[in-house]
């Protein structure tokens, strides 16, 4: 992966695509691995159970996500499922550590 991706426009062929594609997929992957300590140091500072879910905290995080999609121009149903998925894993982790006694 040592190739600079190219912009959009100077893609001459699907492989371009496809390549750049790639490229981008990494550098997520790669944000959600810098994301999940975040979410297991997290369960330090939660008092119970209760405390990890935080549903009434759910409607301004999805808000706010849906708006960063929006101003990026994209479907903003489509990121709130993405991290829809993102929250529900996360909150799985940070159960099982609770229940561990990992705090």
């Amino acid at each position: 992966m040592g190739t600079r991706m190219k912009d959009p426009e100077a893609c001459e062929n699907l492989q371009d695509v496809r390549d750049a594609c790639d490229a981008i997929d990494r550098e997520i992957v790669a944000l959600l691995g810098k994301r999940m300590p975040y979410v297991r140091t997290a369960v330090r500072f939660k008092r119970s159970e209760t405390d990890i879910m935080q549903p009434d905290k759910m409607p301004a995080f999805m808000r706010e996500r849906r708006e960063w999609a929006a101003d990026e121009g994209l479907d903003a149903n489509f990121v709130e499922r993405l991290y829809q998925v993102l929250v529900d894993h996360s909150f799985q982790v940070q159960m099982a550590l609770w229940r561990a006694g990992k705090r």
